[in-house]
Formats: structure tokens, C-alpha cells, sequence
């Protein structure tokens, strides 16, 4: 059984809506949160006189923050319930918010930015009030729409940030959707829906080992990551630090199989259900992000070669397609998913999303660039509904909001891996051809992207054949 608040029933309707209304507005204001930085980060730059090199802490540290934080929440939710761990990331996210806006010198915005990095934590969680408010038939369609409001938010901070930026201040950047977290956490809070505390048959502590085992190694293969692109994969330092990386995650498992209150089981990462949608989005995150990052490098190249010659705020432009267009397919993929299950709809859009990295090889016109970014948008947006739905649906009631983490780690870990294999491709051209890259380097990075998609679909093929409806027994 579960510990519920129990509102009058004939009030339970409109409370729910409420509730779910202010976690949307966290979710979309804390994704714009995260994306505000990237098109802002060169007037914050020349605000504090630092360099690019010192610049890029302030992107790095929300970065490491999310990779420890965003397992942590989920787990912290299973445990001590999503309304209490909301509250505590709700209040972190808010300060950090404060502190970027006002920061007086550099080192105090990078630490808004750690702050921030919280925010990211809130979509486990969110995940885990979707499975406490809806009904079982019902969670495929709400995860499509958490996804939507994501990719949204993320969209509406590429789009706005520069024109904010340039036109008012950095108070007004961060302090918008900083109001907007505020508004959304008081809707929710105020609301009292009915929402379980936490499940009475479910963990009662932390496993603080495996969570810093867990962590060190989500921070060493990010490191690990970031070193390749100035010291080259076969460096001995990167070497070294893959092999701790996979010297961590050996720990892990292992301190996993002997706890009895485990981080994450490992029964769970064996599931189709979990396993399954945490290889999917790997694949999510190593096409999406290889496309999405060698586009815009693309179409910044001089109009006089094959490039377009797109400024900042032109490529965000460009990047809104994609944004649009996983914004509109999230849900849709999740209502489809009831119907024809979440394994037909998994493999098929990872085909989409094959099919927008297809198209961005066969030309270089707008009209191509604009197809491949809504192809891509559609393929990313519809296949990560469903792998959150797969986790959603297919944990136990105590492993949601971790289990949704891992969705999230893979899509990043899987982005980051990716992006730099593709951009050590475009550096090694640009080296060879004397500063500008090659096309031929693009389209092979192109085509990686298009194969790690077409794995995905085949990824997919691991989920259950179920809905999502009804992948895990009902809570009691």
C-alpha cells in the first residue's frame, strides 16, 4: 500500500490537472534553463572579460552537475517521495537561478551554473509524479508530453537567449524562466493532488556507495570525454582515463549485487523494459546529437563554398525545425505507442531519425537542411517518448524515477561519445584542408550518425512488445 494524501474526491480531477500543470511549466523552464547558456555564452564572455577556454567552465559545470545529480533525484524521488524531492530541487534550481543572474564576477555565475545543473534532475522526478497521477493506460501519452515540453523548452532558450541577451540583461535571461520554476512549483504544491509519499514496500535508504561509485564514473567517462578532443583518443592520458572509467563501472556493478537496497538492481538493467530503453537511448543521443551538432558547423562555412554563411541567430532558426518538430510528435508517438505498442513505434522512428541524417547528405540547399533538422526532430522526439514511457511503465513502482534517469544518462553519454567522434572528423579535414573542413568530412559524419540510428531501431526491438500500458503490475 501507499502513504496518499487524500483530497475530496470531487476535487481530485482539477488537482491533478493543476498538479500537472505546474510540473510542466518546472520542466519547460528548467530545460530553457539549460539551453539559455550556448547562444548567450559569448556576450557573457565579454561581460567578465574571459577568455573562450574560461568561458567554457560556466557550460562544463551544470554539465558535471546533471551527470551526478540526475540518478540521485530519481532515486531520492523512489525513496522519500516526488513531492519532497521536487521541493529541495525546486529551491536548489531557483538559487542557482538567482546567482547567474546577479553574479557580480565570473566564479559566482559558475557556481549558479552547478546550481542549475539541478534542474535536469527534475525530469526523473517528473516521471515519477506522471506514474502517481495517471492511470497505467494513460502514462505512454503523458511521457510524450513531458518529452515535448522538454525539447520545447530546450527550443523556446536556443530561439530566445540571444535576443534576450542582446536587447536587455543577463538578469532578465536567467531571471525569467527563474519566475517561471517559482510559478510552476507554487501551481504544484498548492494543488494537493493525490500523489503517493513514497511506496511503503519500497526502499527506505540511500546506497550512498553505489551512488558515488555510480557518480565517479559518470564523471570520469564525461572527463574522459572532453579530453579526447584536445589530447585525441589514443593519448595516454584518455587511455588512462577510459580505464578507470571502466574500472569504476565494474565497482559499481559489483557494489550493486551486494547491497540490499541497491542503487539500481541489476535485474532492472537486465529488463526489456529498463535495459531495453536505456540501449535505445544511446542511439537517441549518438544520432541526434552528431546531427545537430555537424549542421550548424555545416551551414556557418562561407556562402561562396558550400556552406550558407549562417549567423548565431540564424542557425538557432534552423534548429527551432527540429525543436518544432519533436515538440509536436512526442505525444502523438505516445498515443500511437498504446495502440501498436512501443517496440513497433521505438524501431520506427529511429528509422526517422535515420532517414533526416540520409537526407542532410544529399544536399546542402535549405530546403535539405530544413527537411533533415524535422525528420530528425520527429525520429528523436517520438523515440525518446517511447524509451521513457518503456521505463515509466516497466519499473516498479519504487524504481521509476531511477530507472528514468538512466534513460536520460544514456541519451547524454551516447550524445557526448558521438559528438566528438564526429568533430574529431571535422578537425582532422580542417587541419588537413587548412582551416576549412572538407564536405566529404561532414557526410561521413553524416552516415555515422544515419548507422548508430539504424542500430537504434534495432535496439528498440528489445523493449517488451506491450503498450506501455502495462508493462509493470499496477502499484497495490
Amino acid at each position: 500500500m501507499a502513504v496518499q494524501i487524500s483530497p475530496a474526491p470531487a476535487n481530485a480531477s482539477g488537482r491533478r490537472t493543476a498538479a500537472a500543470a505546474g510540473v510542466a511549466l518546472v520542466v519547460i523552464a528548467g530545460a530553457a534553463l539549460e539551453s539559455f547558456l550556448l547562444p548567450a555564452l559569448p556576450h557573457i564572455q565579454h561581460e567578465f572579460g574571459v577568455d573562450a577556454a574560461t568561458g567554457a567552465l560556466a557550460q562544463v559545470a551544470p554539465t558535471l552537475t546533471t551527470v551526478i545529480v540526475t540518478p540521485l533525484a530519481g532515486r531520492f524521488a523512489d525513496v522519500y517521495g516526488a513531492k519532497r524531492t521536487l521541493a529541495a530541487l525546486l529551491v536548489i534550481v531557483t538559487a542557482g537561478g538567482l546567482t547567474s543572474a546577479f553574479a557580480p564576477i565570473f566564479s559566482i555565475l559558475v557556481l549558479g551554473q552547478v546550481l542549475q545543473g539541478f534542474a535536469l534532475g527534475v525530469l526523473p522526478v517528473a516521471f515519477v509524479v506522471v506514474r502517481g497521477l495517471f492511470t497505467a493506460g494513460a502514462i505512454a501519452t503523458a511521457s510524450g508530453g513531458l518529452v515535448a515540453l522538454t525539447v520545447g523548452g530546450a527550443g523556446l532558450g536556443v530561439l530566445i537567449a540571444g535576443p534576450l541577451i542582446e536587447n536587455t540583461s543577463r538578469a532578465v535571461l536567467f531571471g525569467i524562466p527563474t519566475a517561471v520554476v517559482i510559478i510552476g512549483g507554487m501551481i504544484f504544491f498548492v494543488s494537493r493532488a493525490r500523489l503517493a509519499l513514497r511506496a511503503q514496500d519500497g526502499p527506505t535508504r540511500i546506497d550512498w556507495a553505489g551512488a558515488c561509485a555510480l557518480s565517479l564514473t559518470l564523471i570520469v567517462t564525461v572527463v574522459w570525454l572532453a579530453s579526447t578532443s584536445s589530447s585525441g583518443w589514443l593519448a595516454p592520458g584518455s587511455l588512462l582515463l577510459l580505464a578507470v572509467a571502466v574500472a569504476l563501472t565494474i565497482a559499481w556493478v559489483l557494489i550493486e549485487r551486494r547491497v540490499a537496497q541497491p542503487m539500481i538492481a541489476v535485474a532492472t538493467l537486465r529488463s526489456r523494459a529498463v535495459g531495453g530503453a536505456a540501449a535505445m537511448g544511446v542511439g537517441i543521443g549518438a544520432a541526434y546529437a552528431s546531427l545537430v551538432y555537424l549542421l550548424p558547423q555545416q551551414i556557418s562555412q562561407p556562402a561562396d563554398g558550400y556552406g550558407l554563411g549562417a549567423s548565431a541567430t540564424q542557425t538557432g532558426f534552423f534548429l527551432t525545425v527540429a525543436f518544432a518538430a519533436g515538440f509536436v510528435a512526442s505525444p502523438i508517438a505516445g498515443r500511437i505507442a498504446v495502440r501498436l505498442g512501443t517496440r513497433v513505434v521505438g524501431a520506427g522512428a529511429m528509422l526517422v531519425l535515420a532517414t533526416g541524417t540520409f537526407v542532410a547528405t544529399l544536399s546542402t540547399e535549405p530546403a535539405a537542411i530544413i527537411a533533415a533538422l524535422a525528420f530528425a526532430g520527429i525520429g528523436a522526439g517520438s523515440a525518446s517518448t517511447v524509451a521513457f514511457s518503456s521505463a515509466t511503465s516497466g519499473a516498479v513502482e519504487h524504481e521509476v524515477g531511477v530507472s528514468t534517469a538512466l534513460v536520460t544518462i544514456a541519451r547524454a553519454i551516447g550524445g557526448a561519445f558521438a559528438t566528438q567522434v564526429v568533430a574529431s572528423i571535422i578537425s582532422t579535414s580542417a587541419t588537413a584542408a587548412g582551416g576549412v573542413p572538407d564536405l566529404s568530412a561532414f557526410r561521413i559524419g553524416l552516415l555515422i550518425a544515419m548507422g548508430v540510428a539504424i542500430v537504434g531501431a534495432v535496439l528498440a526491438l528489445l523493449l517488451p512488445k506491450g503498450s506501455g500500458r502495462s508493462l509493470a503490475p499496477e502499484p497495490s
